[in-house]
């Protein structure tokens, strides 16, 4: 049974603009730090510091793609590209020809220790040098709770449903402009 739209408030649309907008400059001063220094984007960061932590600094396909929370067609595109760029070799998994293992090279290695340390002062500028240790342990728990969220578009426990509160919640509805984007 659907319900109406849970409308955000003038208070919720305020905060929820607030975080878009903070997002957005994280993702940014990221990207261009990473450009800038290390000609690297942020999702071939992500992928090399993926495997800088693996085993042998190799991973297969899906375990990559499940430890970046991407779709397969969104992992095997930027490994293609990466793999033109002598950062990355992908090859067959032993054992399982089916399987897709994916290795750092020494160019990748190379490109990921010269980005990091002006990736981790970006990061130090634009979080946590205005961070108390007492706003820390909240900001954890919100972040977490946003992660613990599975009854939604792009989770495998989707249940294709959006209108019907979660349980435990009500329907109280805030002004009708007060949509999200």
């Amino acid at each position: 049974m659907a319900t109406e739209a849970r409308w955000l408030n003038d208070d919720d649309q305020a905060f929820w603009r607030l975080m878009l907008a903070a997002t957005r400059k994280i993702d940014r001063v990221l990207d261009e730090t990473l450009l800038a220094g290390s000609d690297l984007s942020t999702s071939e960061f992500a992928v090399l510091v993926s495997l800088s932590e693996a085993p042998d600094q190799a991973l297969r396909l899906r375990d990559l793609c499940t430890g970046l929370d991407w779709d397969r067609s969104r992992t095997s595109h930027q490994i293609t590209r990466m793999e033109r760029r002598g950062l990355v070799t992908k090859r067959r998994s032993e054992g399982d020809a089916r399987g897709v293992e994916v290795s750092l090279t020494e160019e990748g290695t190379r490109r990921l220790e010269s980005a990091a340390p002006d990736h981790v002062e970006s990061v130090r500028r634009i979080v946590f040098d205005h961070m108390t240790p007492e706003q820390r342990e909240p900001l954890r728990q919100f972040w977490q709770g946003v992660l613990n969220v599975t009854n939604v578009p792009g989770h495998p426990d989707f249940c294709g449903i959006l209108l019907d509160p979660p349980p435990g919640q009500g329907t109280e509805q805030g002004a009708a402009q007060g949509g999200a984007q």
